[in-house]
């Protein structure tokens, strides 16, 4: 029989062995726990960087739009002011009695010169289909938001507006010249020009087609000159915001 002194012995060697699986199992928590953590850390950290490249490059796609969008509105601006100035050329020649000479054909036609207002908003778009959100500088995100949802919109009213009596002063011109002008087979404006009137500059329906010009080329370009500043503007903040991801 086993004596009360070797029972004795033996109990505290077997609460050692149990204490010893214990802190085994606790270990084992605890490394399975931070394999966990660290998974859930590398997923976040690889989501993090998904979005963050995702933003860069819709920004990237704004702000290209947006650049040529700046070219496009500089070549209208160009375009309204050359009707502005060439309708004002037009007026002096009219205030110093000057005849009609067949080297000014090229220059009258002009007056109808116009270019239609547009800008790509398809990667904005995108963005908002995608989640705009995404842009996780909230000041940026209201600015492009406002920009595009209602600056340029607003911008393409007034525009539309503004020049609504451009084709009005087009059959208004062709009037005066009469119909001898246009000839669609060899796709040209005119034919000639031995008929045109030589107090074409004293007529009251050219001089009425030079003031609706004028105030057209004036006010439109007036609009965008105006407008271009705020577009600028947030191109900057979004190359800014580019560089700062990268």
């Amino acid at each position: 029989m086993e004596s009360k002194t070797e029972k004795s012995a033996a109990m505290p060697s077997a609460g050692k062995q149990a204490g010893r699986y214990l802190k085994y199992a606790l270990g084992e928590i605890v490394l399975v726990v931070i394999g966990i953590l660290i998974a859930l850390q590398i997923n976040n950290w690889n989501e993090a960087r998904k979005d963050r490249i995702y933003e860069i490059k819709m920004l990237s796609e704004i702000s290209t739009s947006l650049k040529n969008d700046v070219a496009h509105f500089a070549e209208m601006i160009k375009t309204y002011d050359d009707l502005y100035e060439t309708s004002d050329y037009f007026m002096e020649l009219s205030k110093n009695n000057v005849v009609f000479h067949d080297s000014l054909l090229g220059k009258v036609f002009t007056l109808n010169n116009a270019i239609n207002y547009q800008f790509n908003s398809g990667p904005y778009e995108a963005l908002k289909s995608s989640g705009i959100d995404k842009i996780s500088n909230d000041n940026l995100r209201k600015d492009i938001t406002n920009l595009f949802d209602f600056e340029l919109p607003i911008l393409g009213n007034n525009i539309a507006q503004i020049t609504r009596n451009h084709d009005k002063n087009i059959e208004s011109m062709l009037s005066i010249f009469g119909d001898r002008f246009i000839d669609d087979s060899k796709g040209q404006n005119f034919v000639g020009w031995a008929d045109v009137p030589k107090d074409l500059f004293q007529s009251q329906g050219f001089l009425q087609i030079l003031a609706g010009v004028s105030w057209r080329g004036r006010n439109a370009g007036r609009q965008l000159k105006l407008a271009l500043p705020k577009i600028e503007e947030t191109i900057a903040k979004i190359d800014i915001e580019i560089d700062k991801k990268r």
